[in-house]
């Protein structure tokens, strides 16, 4: 009995410990080049914005905000991170306006982590509740990039901007 009352006794002194933050996040835009979909490939933007870290040990991480187009758009995108740098990975395509890398497109591996959906109904915004490994571990180091894969697209180029991201972060031991 008393193992259990100390045992219990820790975890509430842990969760004691523990803290909770908000952090904003830089917007990022992701172009999806001409095309119906993405190919089975995820596109990222070419050089997303670093920010401050929260520093600490985080246990928890919740992101809000909204996905933006430059068009209406009837779908559902799948989103992604990843911590690692795609222009460093060889299996990733660069995407170029002539002589600029605007994004690039990756097939889904280790690298990459599964964060959430925007669904689209003829809107040009859709809200976002993000989580997920790859997202808490970029937030960990101040740099994160967040892609998206997609089927159905319009003709033509699509500029999707992630906006007003607020991550909630849990913090402590």
């Amino acid at each position: 009995m008393r193992r259990g009352t100390l045992v219990l006794g820790l975890l509430l002194a842990l969760t004691a410990c523990s803290v909770t933050v908000t952090v904003p996040l830089p917007p990022q835009e992701v172009k999806v080049p001409v095309a119906s979909d993405t190919m089975g490939l995820i596109v990222y933007p070419a050089d997303p914005p670093p920010f401050p870290s929260p520093g600490s040990v985080l246990k928890n991480v919740v992101v809000r905000g909204t996905l933006e187009a430059n068009q209406k758009l009837v779908l559902t995108l799948d989103l992604y991170a990843r911590t690692t740098d795609p222009k460093n990975d060889g299996n990733c395509i660069a995407l170029r306006d002539f002589a600029t890398t605007y994004a690039y497109a990756c097939p889904p591996g280790p690298e990459d982590g599964p964060i959430g959906r925007a669904t689209f109904n003829g809107t040009t915004s859709a809200s976002l509740q993000l989580q997920g490994e790859k997202l808490t571990q970029g937030l960990q180091q101040g740099r994160i990039w967040l892609g998206v894969m997609v089927q159905g697209l319009p003709a033509g180029q699509v500029a999707l901007i992630f906006k007003n991201l607020v991550a909630t972060v849990t913090l402590g031991l």
